[in-house]
């Protein structure tokens, strides 16, 4: 019988006919399985296991990544995230995604926690009749534990304080429980993660078991949320947090069970992010390759618009012009733009009424010279750009992305200007985002789906998360070793430490990017207020192209979204209403007192 959470979605079992072909399952109507028989069969329990794993959201399985949030990616079409970024969030106004993760966080994740407790009031009444079903037994324990603490975790990362339950209740229960302080929230945390480490192994006999919870991805969440509880968010940082934290990482990375690969080119670095079988990869959320249970979302988010194979993309997840000039030159210098001067062009623009493209005379201030020439390699595994190869077999030809500088230029497919196809759908920002994009994916076959993995943790994290923790207990030459593992598997040079703070930022920024983690750093280090005072933000590229065929390159300074970090409790996403309604105890802090 196989075990695994299949490539689809952590597999739920919720047609007990696919657990197994048991004598129990013979005698008993598929549609008439009681609870109690559910205790009574290790295949059933295991099939319960499962259901608690589909409350892991993969952020690729929904229309708002976190970094939606942050100077990374202005989304385009919104899906709620405006009410995050424009400051609108409140007890009342909640919603802040495209998911019942993102839209309605707390029932979310408290719904798989009331999983979870169910499952360890039960689970002890499940017969073993060998010890291999014991091994099987503890090992769903272990997984149970670290469910819980993933959802602990993530409510944590983004409330601070939350009620801790460890256990059921029945229709008759008083709800009397209260926001428990973050220290103690953490410490939770880390118990459930401790608990799981020792009943979980390092790697599954059978390759069946394949995307289940490991020793090592109780160990991350361990490992994550001691670097959060050292952080000054959310609470008085330490040396004793920090020393906690670093070696939380430490242990993660000396396991010897992850390696960072080596690569030659942005190719075989890009190729990291689309490989379930990635060595560095520590926890991933998997998808079937048929899609019947979900599929990874990139391609519709992210791909370029087009009739190509490879594109029909919604150009929703568009990276800005701030981060895509973040990256550093292929020399490990910053880069800079050169070569401006103004320029006499006719500006396109569409007619809302004839859908023509119409024409004003302006001066502008460009350059000639290509923005993504000689940038490190992260750059171009991340980013997709005017002139850059894409597309699957026959179809892959550069992209398109430039618009009439001239009457009587052809705007480029891609560009919002190309008024004869989806035009409404073309980058606003003058980039795609390149990162997790499987170039081999075909998307004109019917039985094929997208199946990159979502990556919760991987080793590389905890490498820079150990560096950090080293900045801050002054061992400064041990951070540098960990930021230049980094760094010199992307072919950079060596940071100097000359400003290791800012260095360290940078190597989190570039090498953890679209991944979930700046929305967490930046409100961890109390640094969201500075990134959103920002005026005039999030911005784009612009590209015109003469009639000789010279491209000129713009930074479009009017805003996509005018965005506002109203008040500090924006640090915190707030309690729904109708929890504190029901739940007289709770507080809405910092929101309502």
């Amino acid at each position: 019988m196989k075990r695994n959470i299949l490539k689809g979605a952590f597999w739920v079992l919720l047609s007990i006919s696919t657990v197994s072909c048991s004598d129990f399952l013979d005698i008993n109507p598929h549609d008439s399985i009681s609870d109690a028989a559910v205790w009574e069969n290790m295949d059933l329990a295991e099939a319960f296991l499962n259901n608690c794993y589909t409350y892991v959201e993969g952020e690729n399985e929904n229309g708002v990544p976190f970094c939606s949030y942050t100077d990374e990616l202005f989304h385009r079409t919104g899906y709620a995230t405006e009410v995050y970024t424009l400051g609108n969030v409140s007890c009342d106004n909640y919603n802040v995604g495209f998911s019942e993760a993102r839209g309605n966080t707390w029932n979310f994740y408290y719904s798989g926690i009331k999983k979870v407790n169910q499952l360890f009031e039960n689970i002890d009444k499940v017969p073993a009749v060998s010890d291999s079903e014991e091994t099987r037994k503890a090992e769903i324990i272990g997984q149970a534990y670290f469910l819980r603490a993933f959802f602990y975790h993530q409510l944590y990362s983004l409330y601070g304080r939350i009620p801790l339950v460890d256990h059921t209740f029945d229709i008759d229960s008083d709800w009397v429980e209260t926001r428990a302080d973050m220290d103690d929230v953490a410490d939770f945390i880390v118990k459930d993660c401790e608990s799981a480490i020792e009943k979980l192994p390092l790697k599954y006999e059978s390759s069946d078991d394949f995307g289940r919870a490991t020793r090592g991805a109780a160990m991350a969440v361990k490992a994550r949320t001691l670097l959060y509880k050292a952080s000054p968010l959310f609470g008085e940082p330490s040396t004793e947090k920090w020393q906690e934290a670093a070696k939380a990482s430490k242990d993660i990375i000396d396991l010897g069970v992850y390696s960072l690969p080596t690569v030659s080119s942005s190719e075989e670095y890009a190729a990291l992010f689309y490989n379930t079988q990635n060595p560095e990869i520590i926890f991933e959320k998997l998808y079937n390759n048929k899609g019947t249970y979900g599929s990874a979302l990139h391609y519709l988010f992210q791909s370029p618009n087009g009739p190509y194979n490879g594109y029909n993309g919604w150009g929703v997840w568009l990276p800005t012009y701030d981060i895509v000039n973040a990256f550093q030159n292929e020399d490990g210098s910053k880069y800079t733009v050169k070569g401006l001067a103004s320029y006499n062009i006719s500006l396109p623009s569409v007619d809302p009424e004839t859908n023509q493209i119409i024409y004003k005379d302006a001066t502008i201030e460009a350059t000639e010279i290509k923005p993504w020439e000689g940038r490190e390699m992260r750059f171009y595994a991340n980013i997709l750009y005017d002139g850059a190869m894409w597309g699957y077999g026959d179809d892959n030809h550069a992209i398109a992305i430039y618009e009439p500088g001239e009457e009587g230029v052809l705007p480029g497919e891609q560009s919002p200007s190309y008024t004869d196809g989806e035009y409404w759908n073309a980058t606003q920002t003058g980039y795609y985002m390149r990162k997790f994009l499987d170039p081999t994916y075909d998307q004109y076959s019917e039985t094929i789906m997208d199946t990159t993995p979502w990556i919760f943790f991987r080793l590389a994290e905890f490498y820079l998360n150990y560096a950090e923790c080293q900045i801050e207990l002054g061992n400064k030459d041990e951070a540098l070793k960990y930021i230049n593992y980094i760094r010199n598997r992307a072919l950079l040079p060596d940071a100097l430490g000359i400003d290791i703070r800012a260095e360290y930022e940078y190597e989190r920024m570039i090498e953890l990017m679209f991944e979930g983690q700046r929305f967490f750093d930046l409100r961890r280090w109390k640094k969201m207020e500075t990134i959103y005072s920002q005026e005039n933000w999030p911005t784009g590229l612009k590209i015109y192209k003469l009639k000789d065929g010279t491209l000129l390159y713009q930074h479009n300074e009017n805003p996509l979204q005018q965005r506002k970090f109203v008040s500090p409790q924006m640090y915190w996403m707030p309690v729904p209403r109708y929890e504190l309604n029901k739940c007289p105890n709770l507080d809405g802090k910092p929101y309502e007192n």
